[in-house]
């Protein structure tokens, strides 16, 4: 109120001080063109140029006005209001859900320009397109992408790191994931991503590096960990088998001492892993390492395939091996697995007939053709050419699919035969 009221007495004393001038000396202004002049008064002829100037602003006034209008207009007929760009937004979300990647990509990019996130338009966008198999759209999105708000580098860069590994582009993939990897180290989804593409290139070493920070900061459980870390080391280990083929059982005995011991004792200590180790010592002729190896594991625990792998051993003692393997029997009457294998304990043993008992118990408990081989062989030297041809047919038939139904012609008759 105060600010009104001086304002309107500083304008009063202007006026006031504007027609004392005007009447103590009105002043003339000529203004002659060729054979044309016009004189008027000099406040006659400022009230005309500040007319004429305020009149220049109005209309300029009028067309800045009038083009943001249409601008507006043109703006809410081509891509809405904010409100009708977040509703868009939100059904091409769940179309890009539902795997309507088509109709989620038009509508994510009609609504991007008035979106509060067109980061997230254009991200779920690309994914659409390449999803629809068109590389190159998808990765013009993704600039746009990282054009269209600041700090979108992690976003952008893990979009496009998980369709090249979906593409299996596991080098792209890789050298996306490690640019990244220097900004945000720990991230999880960084980590778990670069988990799977060394998998994929059986970059065992790398995900061997990897493993303490997917533990500390990945986003698995301890479970998907532990399995893992087998699978980890069960790789390594077969790579060190195939580092050491041809070195010699002592360089190779080195060589796999030294990867052997390098696994957690916990991984140690599952059946697959100790039986994938003794079968490289195996074929490194260290049958003794791979014997004490398989006896100490199958104290603890109990594998099939451990006791499978016992009976191809070797050992310096063959007699306490079978002494061994036949005190498991007491605890465990009725495993055929373990006949095979003391059938077998007891050839190398020369102990023909118990090796038959024992693959006739085996046999007996499952049939299975591993050990019908065996018996067969035992049998053909033992001059039981009949039996042993009986127990080869029984092993082939277990290894085919049954036969189907078809004629055949009749047998000949006995008469015939002798004939």
């Amino acid at each position: 109120m105060k600010r009104t009221l001086l304002i309107l007495i500083v304008a009063m004393l202007l006026g006031a001080l504007t027609l004392s001038a005007i009447q103590a000396d009105s002043g003339y202004v000529l203004i002659a063109l060729g054979n044309t002049s016009v004189e008027m008064s000099f406040w006659l002829a400022l009230m005309l140029l500040l007319g004429g100037l305020g009149l220049i602003w109005l209309v300029l006034r009028l067309f800045r006005g009038s083009i943001r209008a249409g601008q507006a207009v043109t703006e809410r007929l081509f891509s809405g209001t904010s409100a009708r760009a977040q509703r868009r937004t939100a059904s091409g979300l769940v179309s890009f859900i539902e795997g309507n990647w088509k109709q989620a990509q038009r509508k994510l990019l009609r609504a991007a320009p008035k979106s509060g996130t067109p980061l997230i338009n254009y991200l779920a966008a690309a994914r659409c397109a390449f999803e629809q198999g068109d590389n190159h759209t998808a990765l013009e999105l993704l600039h746009k992408a990282e054009q269209s708000s600041t700090n979108s580098e992690l976003a952008v860069a893990l979009t496009q790191a998980r369709m090249q590994l979906m593409s299996r582009r596991y080098e792209q993939c890789l050298a996306t994931l490690e640019r990244v990897k220097r900004k945000a180290p720990q991230h999880p989804v960084v980590l778990d991503l670069l988990r799977q593409v060394y998998i994929a290139l059986h970059d065992w070493e790398s995900l061997k590096q990897l493993m303490p920070s997917l533990r500390a900061y990945g986003n698995q459980d301890e479970a998907a960990l532990e399995a893992l870390s087998s699978q980890l080391h069960r790789a390594l280990l077969e790579q060190a088998g195939q580092r050491v083929r041809g070195l010699g059982p002592e360089r190779a005995r080195e060589a796999l001492a030294g990867t052997w011991k390098d696994i957690p004792s916990a991984v140690r200590k599952q059946p697959d892993v100790a039986l994938l180790y003794a079968q490289q010592l195996v074929d490194n002729d260290l049958h003794i390492d791979a014997e004490a190896l398989v006896r100490k594991t199958l104290e603890k625990h109990w594998s099939p395939e451990l006791v499978r792998l016992y009976g191809l051993i070797r050992a310096s003692d063959a007699g306490q091996q079978l002494i061994t393997a036949e005190g498991w029997l007491k605890k465990r009457p009725a495993d055929a697995l373990l006949m095979l294998t003391l059938g077998r304990l007891s050839l190398r043993n020369q102990l023909w007939g118990k090796a038959r008992d024992y693959f006739q118990s085996s046999l007996t408990l499952h049939k299975h053709p591993e050990t019908c081989a065996e018996l067969a062989r035992l049998l053909a030297h033992m001059g039981e050419h009949k039996k042993s041809t009986e127990y080869y047919q029984q092993g082939l038939l277990l290894t085919t699919e049954r036969l189907p139904d078809l004629p055949l012609p009749k047998e000949p008759e006995p008469h015939l035969q002798s004939s």
